[in-house]
């Protein structure tokens, strides 16, 4: 069972950056329709943990509105 997670986890990941990438930047509800293969709070706890991380920065623009873009080089 242990695997199936890590493996759902990888392929959620690789999702969320492959839209993220396709589109530069997206707001979080945005990414989230995309990601269809998954619910709100799986998509929303794989952007806190890759912003976290530093593969993806999460942006504030108004209360309750978040913007998801790739880090900027540095």
């Amino acid at each position: 069972m242990a695997r199936r997670v890590l493996s759902t986890e990888n392929k959620l990941r690789k999702e969320v950056l492959r839209v993220v990438r396709k589109k530069k930047m997206c707001d979080l509800d945005e990414l989230i329709q995309k990601c269809t293969s998954y619910t709100w709070t799986q998509v929303f706890l794989e952007v806190d943990r890759l912003s976290r991380s530093g593969e993806l920065s999460l942006v504030c623009k108004k209360a309750g509105e978040y913007t998801v873009t790739l880090p900027r080089a540095a």
